[in-house]
């Protein structure tokens, strides 16, 4: 079935007011069925067809019919069995929402068939890996930095700090990307602002029990103010491994 074959099903559906499920009641069906006519995966066949003309007084031709040319429809068929084969677990539950777990991506879809979350791990992968790649060269970057620092300014004792740069820097982009400031590493944020203000910005000679201290109170402050908007605003902690992936 088309894309457009499809949408007309939508749109007649939601036309004359009936939900996935009662559709399925009246032509005999799971509601899954009508679900996947109206994703394209799936088609219906010919007395699903015919019942659906009769159901919503259109004739076959007018049901059917599509602008698409050949070609089109011949990828779209395969695009569609390929979705099928990569299709691993559907759950439906009661109140007829549907979990899709594929290869590379999680649908949920309401009662009606509406995509209401997708996550695609292939993308979410991707983009993490690129990230760790970056976070490695700057790292080595910052190494680098702390020897020519060390060699041609003498600052052995301080110039260690720049070590904190990357996981700073990469932690701020991970925390914007999966939309949870707890993953923003403040303690190193904390550690290395005390160390910059106490120890760089001075000199060799400063002392080290400066009152800039006090941002290192910034830590619990800033995990359990995070954690407490999380909580109010419904939002689960994400959990960072490799074997349990977040599904926003």
């Amino acid at each position: 079935m088309t894309i457009e074959i499809a949408d007309r099903l939508i749109k007649l559906r939601k036309q004359y007011g009936y939900s996935q499920e009662e559709l399925a009641d009246k032509l005999g069906l799971s509601r899954q069925a009508v679900s996947k006519w109206e994703r394209a995966e799936a088609s219906p066949d010919t007395d699903n067809l015919i019942c659906l003309a009769k159901l919503y007084g259109i004739s076959l031709d007018e049901l059917l019919s599509t602008d698409e040319d050949i070609d089109t429809i011949v990828k779209e068929q395969v695009k569609k069995e390929e979705d099928t084969k990569e299709e691993k677990v559907h759950i439906i539950d009661d109140e007829g929402n549907e979990v899709i777990v594929k290869d590379k991506c999680v649908e949920c879809r309401d009662k009606d068939g509406n995509l209401v979350k997708c996550k695609d791990f292939h993308n979410k992968d991707k983009f993490l890996g690129v990230l760790g790649i970056v976070e490695g060269s700057l790292m080595i970057a910052s190494l680098i930095t702390y020897i020519l620092l060390g060699s041609f300014l003498q600052m052995w004792h301080n110039a260690w700090v720049v070590v904190f740069v990357p996981e700073i820097i990469c932690s701020f982009v991970r925390a914007i990307y999966k939309k949870n400031a707890n993953q923003f590493n403040m303690a190193f944020a904390a550690i290395f602002t005390f160390f910059f203000v106490c120890m760089i910005a001075p000199g060799l000679d400063a002392n080290l029990w400066h009152p800039m201290w006090v941002v290192f109170l910034a830590i619990p402050l800033y995990y359990t103010s995070v954690s407490a908007i999380n909580k109010m605003i419904g939002k689960e902690e994400e959990k960072d491994n490799d074997k349990d992936e977040d599904i926003d």
